[in-house]
């Protein structure tokens, strides 16, 4: 039970997200018509989809399958 906890807080990783708000309106008589907002977020992958995919991690990816094959 604890190894499944433990697996689950390292495969949750924070949101990491680096975002940037637009926001554009027009003025008419003092007064705000047509405004438009924007958010745009860049977010990280997770860190099982980047070890998976990344070719950084090629090499620890084939590792792990000849272990894991090796013990069954």
């Amino acid at each position: 039970m604890i190894r499944t906890i433990i697996i689950l807080f390292l495969l949750i990783s924070p949101v990491n997200a680096k975002c940037k708000y637009y926001a554009y309106a027009d003025v008419e008589n003092n007064k705000i018509v047509n405004k438009k907002e924007k958010y745009i977020c860049e977010e990280k992958e997770n860190i099982l989809v980047q070890f998976l995919t990344d070719e950084k991690y090629h090499q620890a990816l084939t590792m792990v399958f000849i272990t894991l094959l090796e013990n069954i």
